[in-house]
């Protein structure tokens, strides 16, 4: 009971924070224009923006597919794989930072794989996205450096200097040392009712998975396919672009910048990104001469269609794995 309060307060903080930030984003803005620039978007180039985005989920489930092979417990099919992550989508919608575990969970039911040597798998599978994020951002800083040096300047540089700044990480300095001891005081209190052997077989799980990347029989398939998962994010951004006159005439090098602001606002603990994705994209597109409600416009049809494209996909993938799930426990129990 206690727990569910917890996980209630939590989603509900989460929730008020992204309807706040969407709050601070449209604040002040023509809503009626943005209204009638969607109307007038050309949706061909969101429909090709949005096939893009399903191939990246394909590439990613394949990606995934080649970690999971090397953990010694089979290779589950690949529109199993797809499901599961289509449904850890579906489920970071509700409830951030769950879908890594949804999706696992949906593995672990279809094929019997250890949930945490697939947690494993997700965090090394995060550890190179970052990886990747990384790149894509040094690419955009080489393509527009005069642009996102100013952005960075007057947002992140101006704002943390001088004491204002120096509070603020202080504090967030003590909140992270905090954190650490709460940690480690639980973890030696309750060592002597077992919980301590359980932290380590987590690790020892987790620890598989995570050198599942090491064990990769197709260490170029691999590669390949996270360098087109970005590929195809970044092209995804960049139709986009088309579907909208205010937009219609940038380039790649804004897409570049496009991606990377709006991957960081995902990682926004909030529901699906919602306010997060909306600020720091129309933020970004003002370096290129953008208007906030032109970037905001933008923001929204992206944010949006993408988010519908999981809910429908989610909802279909999450129909058949219960379909899938009910028919095997009526054959398991028959047997």
């Amino acid at each position: 009971m206690r727990i569910s309060l917890i996980k209630s307060i939590r989603y509900l903080l989460f929730l008020v924070t992204g309807i706040l930030l969407l709050y601070l984003a449209f604040k002040g803005q023509d809503l009626s224009k943005m209204l009638s620039d969607l109307k007038k978007a050309d949706y061909v180039w969101v429909l090709l923006s949005i096939v893009l985005s399903l191939l990246a989920h394909v590439l990613r489930a394949y990606r995934w597919n080649l970690m999971i092979g090397s953990l010694g417990h089979g290779t589950p099919g690949i529109m199993n794989t797809f499901h599961a992550v289509i449904m850890g989508y579906l489920a970071n919608l509700a409830f951030p930072r769950m879908g890594e575990l949804a999706r696992c969970t949906v593995l672990n039911k279809s094929d019997n794989i250890p949930v945490i040597k697939l947690l494993g798998t997700v965090i090394a599978e995060r550890i190179v996205d970052l990886l990747m994020l990384g790149i894509v951002f040094a690419m955009a800083i080489l393509l527009e450096f005069n642009l996102i040096s100013g952005f960075l300047y007057q947002h992140v540089h101006t704002k943390l200097s001088g004491r204002t700044g120096d509070i603020i990480l202080l504090i967030f300095a003590f909140l992270l040392i905090v954190l650490i001891v709460i940690f480690f005081y639980f973890l030696m209190k309750k060592k002597r009712w077992g919980i301590y052997n359980r932290i380590i077989r987590f690790f020892s799980g987790m620890k598989t998975g995570i050198l599942s990347v090491k064990n990769l029989d197709n260490k170029t398939g691999f590669i390949l396919s996270s360098a087109f998962i970005w590929l195809l994010y970044g092209l995804s951004s960049y139709l986009c672009f088309f579907a909208l006159n205010a937009t219609s005439t940038l380039g790649p090098g804004a897409a570049l910048s496009t991606l990377v602001f709006g991957s960081l606002a995902m990682i926004a603990p909030v529901q699906g990104g919602i306010g997060a994705f909306h600020w720091m994209v129309s933020e970004g597109l003002i370096i290129y001469g953008i208007s906030k409600s032109d970037g905001l416009s933008y923001a929204l049809l992206v944010h949006t269609t993408q988010t519908l494209i999981i809910l429908f996909i989610g909802s279909i993938s999450l129909i058949l794995f219960l379909k899938q799930y009910t028919r095997k426990n009526q054959n398991e129990q028959t047997g």
